[in-house]
């Protein structure tokens, strides 16, 4: 095992990514070292290496044992903190702003956009106002099953499934999923990019062109549109995952009529 292949076996162990890169640099400066003194002695350069690393042990025990030293909580506090103060002091500019101007707009902005943010976070809203349009027609609804987690995300379904018909005679499935985590200084996921695929209970397999989890934009709880353009129209039960590095999420359709799972 190469120096590098080592350092990030073991920081990869730790909770607190923060401490990663110093406690990679100190790593990789220690097993340089050993290997400088082996090679002194005579040994080649990537039989010293192997021979350095090697000694430094297994790398998730290592990184267990780094991770307890290394707590995350300082950091994701002042994270927290940090991001609680910002949120206060643009609410007092904008109340500021607005006595300052001798007139009640700021505060009316302000309270629109606050109304906008909770509306943002409601399901059925979500769904008037990003997935049905008037010419879609709603040709069967169904239950969402499923689960998973992406890094510190979890992913979880919200409300049921529709099978809609659009004008031009495409059909697509579409339902929400959300996805909360604890921490306020993270962005909201963005599995858009993401592997995503679909199989249905015929055997028929959906391209990752025609499977999309779109995320609206929120930060603790954010919802996400998971949508299967031109489903086969005599399946009834579909399974959908998002793929990725970080963790799977899987989520099973089943529509009015299907077989339970």
């Amino acid at each position: 095992m190469y120096r590098h292949q080592f350092c990030e076996l073991v920081t990869g162990q730790l909770r607190c990514k923060w401490e990663a890169p110093a406690v990679r640099q100190e790593l990789a400066d220690h097993i340089q070292d050993h290997q400088a003194a082996l090679m002194a002695e005579g040994m080649g350069r990537d039989q010293a290496e192997e021979a350095a690393v090697a000694a430094m042990g297994d790398p998730e025990e290592l990184g267990k044992a780094l991770d307890a030293l290394h707590s995350p909580w300082p950091w994701r506090i002042y994270h927290a903190v940090r991001a609680a103060a910002i949120s206060l002091l643009v609410l007092a500019l904008c109340l500021g702003l607005g006595a300052f101007l001798g007139s009640g707009d700021s505060v009316s902005f302000l309270l629109e956009d606050l109304g906008y943010a909770l509306k943002e976070r409601d399901p059925q809203y979500i769904m008037d106002r990003y997935v049905l349009t008037d010419s879609d027609t709603v040709r069967a609804a169904g239950t969402v099953t499923g689960s998973g987690a992406i890094g510190p995300y979890r992913l979880s379904p919200s409300g049921k499934a529709l099978l809609l018909a659009q004008e031009d005679g495409d059909t697509r499935l579409a339902f929400l999923v959300s996805t909360f985590h604890p921490q306020l200084w993270l962005e909201s996921l963005d599995p858009d990019s993401q592997p995503c695929s679909a199989v249905d209970d015929l055997g028929n397999r959906y391209s990752s062109d025609q499977v999309s989890f779109l995320s609206t934009g929120g930060h603790l709880l954010d919802f996400c549109r998971v949508l299967l353009e031109d489903p086969a129209p005599a399946a009834r039960r579909f399974t959908l995952t998002l793929d990725t590095d970080r963790g799977t999420a899987t989520f099973i359709v089943t529509l009015e009529g299907g077989e339970e799972t």
